[in-house]
């Protein structure tokens, strides 16, 4: 019944916060378009469709686009080709629905991102409960449905959730396909749950790239499944990987991988068709095409680079509320929000029990494992999520540390509390005032045009450096 009870609060606090959303398509339908075009059988829109439905006001033709044309061989005839540059699996769950409604107008995309966006936090409880009941998770069945609850309302979760819009509904399903694997990988002594560890994974890859690198969690799990009895405690390091060695079950583990491989591995067979069908290249995964002011940086840098790392981990772990002087004008607020985010352990101050755990088993070091090489990506990636109340990205790999926080062992007293409190009451704010008309004076959002490195202009965003 609990687990039934978090979706249900997750649900509604969304469904209030999200409000008029609800009422139509948002702006910004990419995957509700995919899935429309789909149904008449081609990957992109036309030029002159896309032209029409901005004259409409049925979408944003200028926003992560990507654009391509097309020779027809046979003619000659060029044509301008818009695609949905984005992981395409969000798309694949709205088809039906898409379908249903007739055209992606007449879909509500925002209300359908609400309706599954309880599910993460859900399945992240059911992770916590698996881990308790085989002992090694110290928390109540209270105490694990308590963490689900803050991982939905007091990290940036609780925004992203009720946006709506392209970028945000991605991370809503990864977020439920991230928390599923956890739950697999934790179930991995069955081979159906590596099999559908897997699949979840190729999922996530077709949603939220980065979130592929997050195996070692399976992989440790898996090993652990296939030990044929446990593994001693005391000695060295050394010592103890010896012994789990040579009671590790070689063929039950490479069944168990072979399982979890074959889904992902499929996964990635069919985004390089896909990349083919769409631009000729499987190599080619659309961003590099996108028309965006940014793209200057990307054809500087490309899409991952030691380049974007500080600005990143600005935007993830220095970014603080601003205080203006008390005589400021009327249209600003005394706080404001920098339009890159606020850090981390400000939205979520629980992130820091991560620092002092009282218990580090393997499993803590394998979550950590699975968590640092999502990070990076995440952390080099061209992008740091802007526009944002908080560092979007952590959505996918936050589930990962509210597992750690339950693991950690340490209590969780009347200080854990008011951080619960707080990260609550500010993400609260941030899914009431992002995007929000009224709400404009509380967020800093400025733009400039400064020369790069090679002397020529770019446009910047306030927080960066320039290019």
């Amino acid at each position: 019944m609990l687990v039934l009870a978090i979706y249900a609060l997750c649900t509604v606090s969304f469904v209030v916060l999200a409000g008029d959303r609800l009422d139509r398509h948002t702006m910004n339908d990419h995957f509700a378009v995919q899935a429309e075009v789909w149904r008449e059988g081609r990957w992109y829109l036309t030029e002159e469709d896309i032209v029409g439905r901005q004259r409409r006001g049925e979408l944003d033709m200028h926003n992560d686009w990507a654009v391509a044309r097309h020779v027809d061989p046979a003619t000659g005839k060029t044509e301008v080709r818009y695609f949905n540059s984005f992981p395409v699996f969000p798309a694949v769950l709205m088809y039906p629905f898409v379908a249903a409604a007739g055209s992606a107008v007449v879909f509500r995309d925002a209300l359908f991102v609400v309706a599954i966006a309880g599910v993460g936090p859900a399945l992240l409880f059911l992770a916590l409960e698996k881990l308790r009941r085989d002992g090694r998770n110290p928390r109540s069945m209270l105490a694990n449905a308590g963490l689900a609850s803050l991982f939905a309302l007091g990290t940036v979760y609780f925004f992203t959730a009720v946006q709506g819009s392209v970028w945000f509904a991605a991370h809503v399903v990864g977020v439920g396909l991230t928390c599923g694997y956890i739950l697999a990988s934790v179930s991995s002594a069955r081979l159906l749950w590596c099999l559908v560890a897997g699949a979840l994974v190729g999922a996530d890859f077709h949603t939220r790239t980065p979130t592929l690198l997050g195996v070692a969690l399976f992989a440790y799990e898996s090993a652990r499944a296939s030990l044929r009895a446990p593994v001693r405690a005391d000695g060295t390091l050394w010592e103890r990987a010896g012994d789990a060695w040579a009671k590790l079950e070689k063929p039950k583990l490479l069944t168990r991988w072979t399982f979890f491989a074959a889904p992902i591995l499929v996964a990635i067979w069919v985004t390089f068709r896909i990349n083919q069908a769409r631009f000729g290249d499987a190599w080619e995964f659309g961003h590099t095409l996108l028309n965006v002011a940014w793209m200057d940086r990307v054809r500087r840098w490309g899409l991952f680079s030691y380049h974007y790392l500080s600005r990143n981990l600005t935007c993830a772990f220095t970014l603080l509320p601003i205080l203006n002087p008390a005589k400021h004008p009327a249209g600003v607020g005394r706080v404001q929000f920098s339009a890159m985010g606020l850090a981390l352990w400000v939205t979520t101050p629980l992130y820091l029990w991560l620092l002092w755990p009282k218990v580090k088993g393997a499993l803590h070091w394998a979550l950590w494992l699975t968590v640092l090489p999502i990070a990076a990506l995440d952390l080099t990636y061209q992008n740091s999520g802007w526009l944002q109340f908080g560092y979007r990205f952590s959505n996918d790999f936050a589930p990962y540390l509210f597992v750690l926080l339950a693991l950690g062992g340490r209590p969780f007293g009347g200080l854990f509390r008011l951080a619960a409190a707080f990260s609550v009451a500010i993400n609260y704010f941030g899914a009431v005032s992002f995007q929000r008309a009224g709400f404009e004076r509380y967020y800093f959002i400025q733009t400039y045009t400064a020369p790069t490195f090679d002397g020529t202009p770019s446009l910047q965003a306030s927080t960066y450096p320039p290019d």
